[in-house]
């Protein structure tokens, strides 16, 4: 074998070590940016133990957000939509003929507030219509950014992140991001600098927001003695909690895009996969053998916190533009070592003012 052979065969063995070498560094620096909780406990919960048990269940749950069919509406219920408009058309086209044919005051009158009411209601469907246009985008960039991330060209990737920094709230800083990007970068890279650079900032901002909608819940639940009072309580915080998680990725909802992003949070959870649903029944069924050695109603706030957050991470995963990877998918693990803190706190701060009260009443 010749000398220039034996220098393209090590030059074929080392160039794929490097472009490891690279990669793994860049992934521990987008897994150090994701991090939150730091100081939570680590060990109370093998996760590793949780997802061994992912190939054995893959046939129980064969169904997906993504696999699941859209319902579309009948031609029956379009035609009866579409009868019920002709007849309220008609019925307000003989109403401002009969009050012209009466008095042209009267004409003036309904016209006018029909023209009020027209208008607020196309305004307000127009608004509608963009806040659902902007909500199904995230689907289209999460998509796109799914794609760009296996791509290895060029251009395609600075409109795109161009775009999403547009949508995302003014406070986040997009500085280092411009800063660390490159002419020699292609797409793939340029999209995995976006996301270890700018989205942490907003994912940062969600996980506090979940973990004070969770704490929140915990405490009330485990506090208050009126169940069904509470539950009303907290799904009405659930539903600004879900509102506010949208708007810290730039998503501003309504009526309507409010309901499709509830359901698609529930529809999230129902048909979850197989591998979030080993690890957060596995995390749920160690919080409540830890809480229930505290007490029954530490267990209830327990299990009302992680309902809340896991709510809060299935909206994160929704309305981010750009797909969670397996490491940096916000797991109920990080959360309920905190709650679990929290209600231990609280329990032993009321049993310590029972105390006080029971020697002072003894002491009398």
């Amino acid at each position: 074998m010749s000398k220039a052979d034996m220098q393209i065969e090590k030059k074929q063995v080392f160039e794929p070590e490097q472009a490891l070498s690279v990669t793994e560094l860049k992934a521990a620096e987008r897994f150090d940016d994701q991090v939150v909780f730091e100081d939570a406990e680590r060990g109370e919960l093998d996760e590793a133990a949780l997802q061994a048990l992912v190939p054995e269940l893959d046939g129980i749950v064969s169904r997906s957000p993504s696999g699941a069919r859209r319902r579309s509406w009948s031609w029956l219920a379009k035609a009866s939509l579409l009868g019920i408009g002709s007849i309220l058309l008609v019925e307000l086209g003989l109403t401002l003929r009969e009050a012209w044919a009466q008095s042209p005051w009267l004409f003036g009158l309904y016209g006018s507030v029909t023209t009020i009411v027209s208008l607020w209601a196309i305004t307000l469907g127009v608004k509608e219509w963009r806040q659902l246009r902007r909500l199904r985008a995230v689907e289209e960039a999460q998509a796109v950014s799914e794609r760009l991330s296996q791509s290895m060209q060029r251009g395609e990737a600075d409109k795109f992140i161009d775009r999403l920094i547009t949508n995302l709230p003014e406070d986040i800083d997009t500085n280092r991001y411009y800063r660390l990007v490159h002419e020699e970068h292609n797409d793939a890279e340029r999209l995995i600098l976006f996301e270890s650079s700018v989205l942490p900032q907003v994912d940062a901002k969600a996980k506090k927001l979940v973990h004070r909608y969770a704490s929140e819940s915990a405490l009330l639940l485990a506090a208050s003695p009126i169940a069904v009072l509470d539950m009303a309580i907290i799904l009405w915080r659930n539903q600004k909690m879900i509102a506010e998680l949208a708007r810290c990725y730039g998503i501003e909802l309504g009526y309507w895009s409010r309901i499709k992003l509830i359901r698609s949070v529930i529809t999230n959870i129902i048909y979850a996969g197989t591998s979030e649903i080993v690890t957060d029944i596995g995390t749920q069924l160690f919080s409540l053998e830890m809480s229930g050695k505290i007490s029954a109603r530490l267990a209830q706030g327990l299990g009302g916190g992680l309902l809340t957050a896991r709510l809060g991470y299935q909206t994160m995963r929704l309305c981010r533009p750009v797909v969670f990877t397996p490491d940096s998918r916000p797991k109920l693990s990080k959360i309920h070592t905190a709650l679990l803190g929290e209600l231990k706190d609280f329990s032993i701060s009321v049993l310590g003012k029972t105390t006080v009260r029971n020697k002072d009443f003894t002491s009398k």
